[in-house]
């Protein structure tokens, strides 16, 4: 798909000039394309994504129209086609590949532009009817959505079982790396530290949902007191305040010292 980028481009310059109207089907006809790639890159679907969700903050038409293709993408998954995009191991990915992209995550990503938990929850709960081997490879993207929803039975089923397994590799990991790391590198301690809280926030919401309050409070103290040290016993806080808190505080930083620079 030759010309993805340069219609990907004329989309941005609609938006940004108000025409919408005309920005949504040509956005349409990009994400159609990416789903008919051989060996999708990421930004095949990450950049026609992230637009749409531009324009559907700008333009209801673009918000119904999404949740249309939300629905075709589920008719697609729950029909055996599991994978977005068409797959071909004898020809090399592109260089931004980050293996195959399930569509699962490309609707549960939809949801999550259009507000819709309980959709990602539903087809969860469909998958984990039909294929769990499916529901399992899919529970990390699905379980808050899950929790959301209230269907705390179905989350304790997958959610992690030992969820302060990771904590003694989280604080070996802050010995070396950067809670902040310098714009360009990796934030792998940050990484580590947000899928260790996720990993208790679900839980924790599990026990609340099954009326074990007091297990749920014992469980996040126990992730704080764990802690090597005080900035991250401030940065897991927030994020089991307000899941994304970590993203936002590594992003902001970075722009913030690519500004200066």
């Amino acid at each position: 798909m030759p010309d993805i980028d340069s219609r990907l481009t004329h989309v941005t310059a609609l938006r940004r000039e108000g025409r919408h109207a005309e920005a949504l089907p040509l956005l349409q006809q990009v994400f159609a394309a990416a789903g008919q790639a051989l060996n999708p890159a990421r930004s095949n679907h990450f950049i026609p994504m992230l637009e749409w969700k531009f324009l559907a903050d700008a333009y209801a038409p673009a918000y119904a129209a999404l949740q249309v293709e939300r629905d075709a993408q589920i008719r697609l998954l729950l029909s055996g086609e599991h994978d977005f995009g068409r797959h071909d191991s004898s020809v090399t990915q592109a260089s931004d590949a980050f293996g195959r992209t399930s569509r699962f995550s490309i609707i549960a990503a939809m949801n999550d532009t259009l507000g819709d938990a309980h959709s990602t929850a539903d087809l969860f709960a469909r998958l984990d009817a039909s294929t769990p081997e499916l529901a399992l490879q899919y529970a990390w993207q699905a379980l808050p959505a899950v929790v959301a929803a209230g269907n705390f039975a179905l989350a304790d089923r997958y959610r992690c079982p030992a969820p302060l397994g990771h904590l003694d590799t989280v604080n070996a990991l802050a010995a070396s790396q950067p809670l902040f790391p310098a714009p360009g590198t990796a934030p792998r301690l940050a990484a580590e530290l947000m899928n260790l809280v996720k990993d208790v926030r679900i839980a924790a919401a599990v026990l609340h949902g099954q009326g074990q309050a007091i297990e749920a409070e014992a469980l996040c103290a126990a992730l704080l007191a764990g802690l090597a040290n005080e900035a991250m016993r401030a940065l897991a806080q927030r994020e089991l305040d307000a899941p994304g808190s970590i993203t936002a505080e590594i992003v902001k930083r970075q722009m913030d010292e690519e500004t200066q620079a």
